[in-house]
């Protein structure tokens, strides 16, 4: 009992000396020091924050010098893509196909022909010969080819027998071998002749798109620069013939699909790449059409719409998503487009775009975008990259706004810079209580 008496009283003494304290304006050396400790706790969490905001900036701007300040990217960049792509398209090509109907093919395709423009540079040409010939067979799997369904007259259809024919002549030109030219001679006969009998034949039963058909004759055209295939000029003729009643009205471009109305970018991007191989003249006219209605800056930077300027409509399964009208798949085919015709700034323009945006980080053995997570989306990329670039033209093209992006980067830099040497977060007070130099120093000799 004494004892609890002897507590209460000692209780009861600590807190009448406490409030003497707090009436002359000091607190007990306990309270100092968490009032003190407080105060310096925000002053660090302060200058971590300030830290964190300076390293942001430093980071967006290696980032943004790395993708705005060099000019088209070079063999290395695109080396450094295709490695990664045969490393890593063996295990990724399943994921491809169930996003997208060609996911696998083309995951194979872009990179085999990717290594293949690589090889006729000269880059490494053994290495980048057995990935071509990994991708030609590859695509020739019957699970890939039966995808396409049974057509009429090319049994696998006008996509996939283009495309397997750009392949076989890269190989076969790069090789030389007498039973390679004469499977290109059969394939690119085959083609011709279908399109003799019908101008527009289907990829999938029941439909056909005219940009698979510029395509595959633009590859037969390939082929006849290394092998004979009689009667192609007028082949060629007659296709262009057809081809005038499948026409936006609108522009004077080739429409998407067979029994719509209208162009569409994912379409025109990839026939503003072949067409040259077809009718040089023609290819460019109708480059300078199809960048009149489809090339767009937005949200300050320069894309390709899916649909013309004036065409309100959603994306679909060949656009994929549309971010303000605009499609990325048919922007980086675009790039591919702009190296082919020579128009070097506006490749220039699009080649940068895809670095700032794609975040391309070293990966495995090579390098890779969006940390490897699409794919497809890298091999579209590289080979875009890898197209051989045409005389230039000398022509202007929009600019994103650089401007902006530099100024943003310096923002959170600039910003934690306040923060660090702007004023001090000022320690609590209570009401009454002084910050005198003697409690300062009897707090620091008792710690």
């Amino acid at each position: 009992m004494q004892q609890w008496i002897g507590v209460l009283v000692s209780n009861q003494h600590m807190t009448e000396r406490a409030r003497a304290h707090a009436a002359n304006g000091h607190f007990p050396p306990a309270a100092e020091r968490s009032i003190l400790l407080t105060g310096y706790s925000r002053n660090v969490v302060r200058k971590i924050l300030a830290s964190a905001l300076v390293l942001v900036s430093l980071l967006s701007l290696v980032h943004l010098g790395r993708t705005t300040l060099p000019g088209l990217r070079g063999q290395d960049v695109v080396a450094s893509q295709v490695s990664w792509l045969a490393e890593k398209a063996p295990s990724a090509t399943s994921e491809m196909q169930a996003l997208f109907p060609e996911g696998e093919f083309f995951t194979w395709a872009l990179t085999g022909m990717a290594a293949g423009n690589l090889a006729r540079s000269g880059r490494d040409p053994q290495s980048h010969l057995a990935l071509l010939e990994r991708a030609i067979a590859e695509t020739g799997n019957p699970v890939v080819a039966g995808r396409f369904g049974t057509n009429d007259p090319l049994p696998h259809g006008t996509f996939y027998h283009g495309w397997r024919l750009l392949l076989l002549v890269e190989r076969a030109a790069l090789t030389g071998d007498a039973a390679q030219l004469a499977e290109v001679s059969s394939e690119a006969r085959a083609i011709a002749g279908a399109l003799d009998e019908n101008p527009l034949p289907s990829s999938y039963p029941g439909s056909a798109w005219p940009c698979d058909v510029v395509v595959a004759l633009a590859a037969v055209h390939r082929a006849s620069r290394i092998v004979e295939v009689p009667g192609l000029a007028g082949v060629t003729k007659r296709w262009f013939e057809a081809m005038d009643a499948h026409r936006d009205p609108s522009n004077g471009l080739l429409i998407h699909q067979r029994g719509e109305s209208r162009a569409r970018g994912a379409s025109q991007s990839l026939i503003q790449v072949f067409l040259p191989d077809i009718d040089p003249e023609r290819a460019a006219r109708e480059w300078g059409i199809y960048k009149q209605a489809f090339l767009s800056p937005t949200l300050g930077l320069v894309g390709t719409r899916e649909h013309a300027h004036g065409v309100d409509a959603p994306g679909d399964v060949d656009s994929g998503p549309l971010i303000n009208g605009v499609s990325a798949s048919a922007s980086a085919v675009t790039l591919a487009a702009a190296r082919r015709h020579g128009d070097v700034e506006l490749a220039t323009v699009l080649d940068r775009e895809a670095d700032l945006l794609g975040l391309p980080l070293p990966a495995g053995s090579g390098t890779a975008f969006a940390f490897g997570l699409l794919p497809v989306g890298d091999a579209f990329v590289a080979w875009a990259r890898s197209v051989l670039l045409g005389e230039a033209t000398g022509d202007p093209a929009p600019q994103p706004w650089w401007w902006l992006m530099w100024l943003t980067a310096f923002i959170p830099g600039a910003a934690g810079g306040a923060l660090w040497f702007g004023r001090k977060v000022p320690r609590e007070t209570t009401p009454g209580m002084t910050r005198s130099p003697s409690r300062r120093k009897r707090f620091t000799e008792e710690l």
